[in-house]
Formats: C-alpha cells, sequence, structure tokens
C-alpha cells in the first residue's frame, strides 16, 4: 500500500543520505591528508637539506611557496568536482524535458457565447492499487454562474482541475464543454477555453502592464483599469509608476496578496469563458476578499467561475458549492 511505499522511498533516502555523509567525510579527510602530508614531508626534507647544508634558506623558502602555490589551484579544483556532478545531472534533465513530445496547438477548440460545463459520472484514480480520487462524480455549470469547490486536503480538488485541463484523463466519465453550436470532450485542444489561476507565483520579470498584457496584447489602459478594479487592485494606481512599475522574478515588489490580485486580473483578459482559481484569495484579507467577491460578481457576465477554496466567506457568494469527501462529490446548495 501506500504507507508501505512512503515507508520505503523514506529507507532509501537515509541510506543515500548516510553514503553522501560517510563519502564526503572520507573525501575531505583523504584530501586533508594528501594535501597536508604532502607539505609537511616538503617541509622535513627541506630541514634535512638546511642541516645538511644542501640548500639555502632561501631556496627552502622559495620551494615551499612553491608547493603552497601548486596545493591550492588542485584543491579548489577537486572542490569543484561536485559542481561538475551537478551540472551533469541538470544537462541530463534538460536533456529529458527536450525529448517531450511537443502538443500540437494548431487545432485549438475555442468556444464562444455561454458555455456549459458538464462532468458526467466521473472516476479517477492514480493507480490501480489505490482507491479512486474522484468517483462517480457528476456537475454541471450553467454560464454565468460562481461555483465553489470545497474539501479536506488529498479529495480531489486539485485533481479535478487537472482533468478539466486535460493533463490527466479520467478513467471513466466524461468532461464536456458546449455552447449552442457543438459539444466538444475536453481534451489539449480546448484548454484555451479555461482560464487557470493558481494560488501564487504567475507573475513574470517586467512591469505590471507587460504582466497584464499577457492576457490580451491588445488590451488598453481602460480595459487594464477595468480589470484590476474587479481584481479589487486599485492599489496599481497608486504606485509612483503605475501600471509601468517594474517587478522581479514572481512578481518581487508586491505582498503576496497583491501580486495575487495582479494575476487575478490578467486572468480577466483571457477568452476562456471559464475561470478557475485555485486558491487565488488565500493571501487576502476579508474585506479586499468580500469587495473582489462583490466585485466579481456584477461583472461575471455570461462566464463561469469555478473557485478551489477553503474560505466560507467564498463559497457564500457562489451560487452552488459542492462539498468533496473521499471517493464522491456532494452537492450542498441551489
Amino acid at each position: 500500500n501506500e504507507l508501505d511505499r512512503l515507508d520505503e522511498l523514506q529507507s532509501k533516502l537515509h541510506r543515500s543520505v548516510h553514503k553522501r555523509t560517510n563519502v564526503s567525510i572520507f573525501a575531505n579527510l583523504m584530501m586533508g591528508l594528501t594535501f597536508n602530508g604532502g607539505y609537511i614531508t616538503a617541509f622535513l626534507w627541506s630541514t634535512y637539506g638546511l642541516a645538511k647544508e644542501t640548500v639555502t634558506f632561501g631556496m627552502v623558502t622559495a620551494y615551499l611557496q612553491l608547493v603552497s602555490r601548486i596545493q591550492r589551484p588542485l584543491f579548489n579544483l577537486i572542490r569543484l568536482l561536485p559542481s561538475i556532478v551537478s551540472a551533469k545531472t541538470a544537462v541530463e534533465r534538460l536533456i529529458f524535458l527536450t525529448g517531450f513530445k511537443l502538443e500540437d496547438n494548431d487545432n485549438k477548440i475555442l468556444l464562444e457565447g455561454d458555455v456549459t460545463l458538464k462532468i458526467e459520472n466521473l472516476t479517477f484514480a492514480y493507480s490501480e492499487d489505490t482507491n479512486p480520487v474522484l468517483s462517480d462524480f457528476s456537475m454541471v455549470v450553467k454560464p454565468g454562474t460562481m461555483v465553489a469547490v470545497m474539501g479536506e486536503t488529498g479529495v480531489g480538488k486539485t485533481t479535478l482541475l487537472r482533468l478539466l485541463l486535460a493533463l490527466i484523463k479520467p478513467d471513466s466519465g466524461s468532461i464536456t464543454i458546449e455552447d449552442e453550436n457543438q459539444t466538444v470532450t475536453v481534451s489539449e485542444s480546448t484548454r484555451s477555453n479555461f482560464v487557470y489561476v493558481p494560488q501564487g507565483g504567475s507573475l513574470f520579470s517586467g512591469t505590471i502592464r507587460e504582466n497584464l498584457q499577457l492576457g490580451n496584447r491588445e488590451a488598453d489602459d481602460d480595459e487594464l483599469n477595468r480589470v484590476l478594479h474587479i481584481a479589487s487592485a486599485e492599489f496599481v494606481f497608486d504606485l509612483p509608476n503605475g501600471l509601468d512599475t517594474l517587478l522581479g522574478e514572481n512578481g518581487s515588489g508586491l505582498s503576496e496578496g497583491q501580486a495575487q490580485r495582479v494575476a487575478i486580473a490578467r486572468s480577466l483578459l483571457r477568452p476562456g469563458k471559464i475561470l478557475l482559481l485555485d486558491e487565488a484569495t488565500s493571501a487576502l484579507d476579508n474585506e479586499t476578499e468580500h469587495r473582489f467577491l462583490k466585485n466579481l460578481k456584477g461583472e461575471i457576465g455570461d462566464r463561469t467561475v469555478l473557485f478551489i477554496t477553503h474560505h466560507s466567506e467564498i463559497a457564500s457568494f457562489c451560487d452552488y458549492q459542492y462539498n468533496l469527501t473521499p471517493y464522491e462529490g456532494i452537492r450542498d446548495k441551489e
């Protein structure tokens, strides 16, 4: 079972760490003995030469300095070996990644108008030997609605998002999206219909404007200001450089809550009709979160918003609430 497998992996890790520690201690000991022993040998030889008057004091001084100058770069070179091994491992990983087959982006399917999400009898397990994370789960989400998916850790909330984004495939059941003209099964080609906002770390180095326009490169300042208002990110207007404020990697320069609001604002610029917010308001205070939810509910239009959350405040704003328990999903509120 999973506990035995975890115990085996932990034991293997412990043995590997213990072995690495022993090798490191032995290598450092041998290097120390070799270099220090070499220097002591050179010193004793020089002393013997002085006693026999075969060398002068100046020759001894020059010789010992030469030994020191040779030993230091050799020692530094040997210390580089772990870095060389790490670099080799990194290269192997890069080669492994480049070996992945590229997905075909030429067959994108982008639905327009009112888009309905349907999940029917969905079952998924990560392996045949484990219980299903989701079992016979069904859900219908109409356009213009807000839905909260809640539950304890490990009940399948993140798995549900992966299934919606076609990152994994269900064991049975179906996930479809439909508009007035067609019904399509969720696949790699339908990802553009979903807009995913993770909990954090989704901003890039650049200005706030550049980060927002990743959602829509044609968006003008009026549109940017509109989505910032919906996301309760008006703090941007008070920054010295406003939209042109420069951010570091992962949005450094902003607090976690501010970065989340900018990421939410960017998502509102995307054309996809189904918005997936994965704990995307976890760093917001209650007042800011309340204001954002109120703004979003008033501006949602024909889009669908699916919240993965632990906050009851969010659920109170939603039209439907699903409390996931192991192996099933239960609708609590209409």
